[in-house]
């Protein structure tokens, strides 16, 4: 017998039906997972294993006593130490010591590991010391506790002094005594070598070069402050070495012929550059013989200052 239409629309769900239904499941997935979702998470208690192993027995709820006391890395209970119940319980007792005569195996008595005792005697083999009970907290690879617990049994002995140590203030060594200056000698500017400037204070190999190539290419030095043009050579050299100078004439002194000279000749010298120098030679040529070195001051590069300078060196004869 099959069932009437009106059977079959009552037993089946419309699409609005149908997306209501999806609708009320995902709404009830959701309500029952929103306590998961907003409820803070639970914060575990941890205890640390210091703190625990530090707490007396009876604290321990539902632990006897020294069942879960953690084996130390050093001392009793440690590799090589023996084992039981008796050696996890506590750390061996700790006697009068100073850390900077200890040796490795009262540190490993005291209940320091091997490496650890062996970190502080290769800080005292390098010089370190330690001052104060403090100082021991500087080393990482001592255990939690460990200077805590023997703290009060440090015992530091003063540094000890030298005996060539002065305990007053430090004696002063007595002054040399001055050695006699040797003297300088006087240099003759025009007739001086080589080792007579390089005998002068502040004067090596170098200035002394350029100070003969200097005098060369003047002719010979007027005066005694033309060594100062030298190239190279400081002020305060110069009047250093002033006082042993000695200037004695203009006799050897070379000078140029202006009716004679070349243009080359006459630029060599160091107060004549090369257009004064093609100058002088074209007014030789216009106007004919010099008459006197005064003629030069119809030149229009020729300065007072500069014939001034130059006036020495030169002749028309």
């Amino acid at each position: 017998m099959k069932p009437s239409r009106a059977q079959t629309g009552y037993l089946s769900f419309s699409r609005k039906d149908r997306i209501a239904a999806a609708g009320f499941v995902l709404l009830f997935g959701f309500l029952y997972c929103l306590p998961r979702l907003v409820a803070p998470p639970r914060q575990m208690t941890v205890v640390a294993d210091s703190l625990l192993y530090n707490m007396p027995p009876d604290s321990r709820a539902g632990t006897p006593a020294g069942a879960n006391d953690p084996a130390p890395a050093y001392g009793p209970g440690a590799a090589g130490y023996g084992t039981g119940p008796a050696a996890h319980r506590s750390y061996p007792p700790p006697f009068l010591f100073d850390p900077n005569r200890l040796d490795a195996a009262g540190w490993q008595r005291l209940g320091l590991s091997d490496r650890a005792a062996r970190s502080i005697l290769k800080y005292r083999e390098k010089g370190g010391r330690f001052r104060k009970p403090e100082d021991l907290q500087k080393f990482r690879a001592l255990p939690l506790g460990f200077y805590e617990r023997v703290a009060t049994h440090i015992q530091i002995e003063p540094e000890e002094r030298p005996d060539y140590v002065s305990a007053g203030p430090p004696a002063t060594a007595p002054p040399a005594p001055d050695r006699p200056k040797r003297p300088v000698a006087t240099v003759r500017i025009n007739e001086a070598d080589s080792a007579d400037w390089a005998a002068l204070p502040g004067i090596g190999a170098t200035l002394t070069g350029r100070i003969l190539r200097y005098r060369n290419r003047l002719g010979g030095f007027v005066s005694i402050d033309q060594v100062g043009e030298v190239w190279g050579l400081p002020d305060s050299t110069f009047r250093k070495i002033r006082p042993y100078l000695i200037f004695t004439g203009t006799t050897g002194v070379q000078k140029f012929n202006l009716n004679s000279a070349t243009r080359e000749e006459l630029r060599a010298h160091p107060y004549i550059r090369w257009s004064l120098a093609k100058l002088i030679i074209e007014y030789r040529e216009r106007h004919g013989p010099y008459q006197s070195v005064d003629d030069l001051k119809n030149l229009d590069l020729m300065s007072d200052s500069t014939l001034k300078r130059v006036r020495p060196y030169l002749s028309i004869f």
